[in-house]
């Protein structure tokens, strides 16, 4: 009896969800359960946003969990001996959001276009946003309601079942593939105004999925070798994003301001977190242009030229360690984020011309990709990378092209460690997300302590625990999936991190 309460309540809470949607919905009649009343174009839309993150969310995830776990930012104050990785408090809603908002309107839209040729190009870009939004849920948590989910509104079930990931990667690379060759131009698209991460260009999208590709391709490498092998083969020749200005980006502007911005201004307790000590040093020792981009100077140094220019916060240091007391009451002595990213309007990397660079550099490296050498595709994605920077900013701070070209020929070696190195540096708060999948599945960049010792490797989270509404909502199929995939704690690998 208690089960068939608490469908009901998912019922009405759903149907809420709908409800309170209703009123925004351009050209929605009476009837709200008849789909052919719904705007696909509006649902799209709201689902790019929603999947772009939200500020509650997005910020206590990804900035203050996992940028401070990767090292790119660190706590003033320190950790706590014991409890050095706190798992964010915000995962619940990041979940929810993903699953109640994000992907419940991107499958509306591909229930709603059906088997019909004028809806085919908007399926497609629905499947490879759909994709993109799942391959992110399953790089947290591994197995996930899948192929059962999102049928709450067409079947009424709302208790379903979870998938591997290993099911879930190879079903979401046929997706990506299968849906690429969907497309048809003479059928009709999305408009600028929908599509707001490439204004309605179906050639774009079909990069998109072909880049998307990639990059799960490669994440499953260690995995399942032959399967990677595979998409590689199957890649070779195929259109992939090959320039900064084909980037993935989403436009945060003035409606829908990017989080960083939101979390300094609005919220002090993010500012609670700065840029870490192994970030500032890697800069710092390496003498890395980007530097000016990635960081402010320290405001001691303004007023005081002989104190550091650039200083991080210590990585892991406890805070009963005496060393904190010699930091400024203000901490005006370490470095801030750079204004770069601090700005309401600065894009949002979904994936980047660079990061297609650093997957094609480390396939080269494997013998998977022969089209370029894996030293000139590292060379391509550092140089894209910081003209990146300059192609998106306001003009205030920008990388000449001498100092890239200086850089780039103090990059002499080209191993594996180089390559996810360079791209952890490309991925600084912007990419949260793929900087820790990254580091679980390479070990790169080599984290170290503020001591400079390698960090602790056995009590670094290799995921998120499920949601509580999942352990009592759903606990049936809950049950089923961690007695497969194994403990539901924060150090039970993922399939692809085995």
């Amino acid at each position: 009896m208690m089960r068939v309460i608490k469908y009901i309540l998912l019922i009405i809470l759903v149907f809420s969800v709908f409800a309170g949607c209703k009123k925004d919905l351009a050209g929605l009649n009476e009837n709200p359960n008849d789909q052919t009343s719904i705007n696909p174009d509006y649902l799209f839309k709201q689902s790019l946003k929603e999947g772009a993150g939200s500020y509650n969310s997005d910020v206590n995830v990804e900035q203050w969990g996992l940028m401070n776990w990767v090292m790119y930012l660190a706590a003033r104050g320190g950790v706590i001996s014991g409890n050095e990785y706190v798992i964010p408090s915000g995962k619940d809603a990041f979940w929810n959001e993903q699953y109640i908002n994000a992907l419940m309107q991107i499958q509306e839209v591909i229930n709603i276009s059906g088997n019909d040729e004028n809806m085919v190009n908007k399926k497609s870009a629905s499947r490879i946003w759909k994709v993109f939004l799942f391959h992110r849920l399953t790089d947290l948590w591994g197995a996930v309601p899948y192929s059962d989910a999102l049928k709450g509104y067409s079947d009424l079930n709302y208790a379903p079942g979870y998938d591997q990931q290993h099911e879930i990667y190879l079903n979401m690379l046929d997706e990506l593939k299968n849906a690429a060759l969907s497309f048809n131009s003479s059928a009709p698209f999305f408009n600028a105004d929908a599509d707001l991460i490439f204004s309605g260009d179906i050639n774009s999208w079909i990069r998109f999925a072909n880049s998307l590709r990639l990059r799960l391709a490669t994440r499953i490498k260690n995995a399942d070798h032959d399967r990677y092998l595979e998409e590689m083969d199957d890649l070779s020749g195929k259109d992939l994003i090959s320039s900064n200005e084909q980037s993935a980006l989403f436009p945060f502007n003035g409606q829908k301001k990017n989080h960083l911005y939101e979390a300094w201004y609005t919220n002090q307790a993010a500012a609670q977190n700065n840029p870490s000590k192994f970030l500032v040093d890697m800069l710092v020792s390496t003498n890395d242009p980007r530097i000016s981009v990635i960081l402010e100077k320290t405001v001691m140094s303004i007023d005081y030229p002989w104190y550091d220019e650039y200083q991080g916060i210590p990585n892991l240091l406890p805070n009963s360690d005496p060393v904190w007391s010699t930091f400024d009451d203000d901490w005006r002595d370490v470095s801030a984020i750079g204004n770069w990213f601090l700005r309401d309007n600065t894009p949002g990397v979904l994936l980047s011309y660079a990061e297609v660079c650093f997957l094609l550099s480390e396939a080269s490296l494997d013998g998977a990709y022969s089209l370029s050498d894996a030293q000139t595709l590292l060379n391509n994605g550092i140089r894209a990378n910081m003209e990146f920077y300059n192609l998106h900013g306001d003009g205030s701070v920008l990388i000449t092209s001498g100092q890239i070209d200086s850089y780039l020929s103090s990059i002499t070696t080209c191993t594996l460690e180089d390559i996810i190195t360079q791209k952890w540096l490309s991925f600084v708060f912007e990419n949260g997300y793929e900087a820790y999948a990254e580091y679980r599945r390479t070990g790169f960049p080599v984290l170290k302590n503020y001591d400079g010792t390698e960090i602790e490797k056995s009590i670094f989270p290799k995921r998120f625990i499920y949601p509580n509404s999942e352990t009592t909502l759903n606990r049936e199929n809950y049950l089923k999936a961690i007695a497969v995939q194994g403990a539901d704690n924060e150090f039970t690998k993922l399939w692809w991190n085995n």
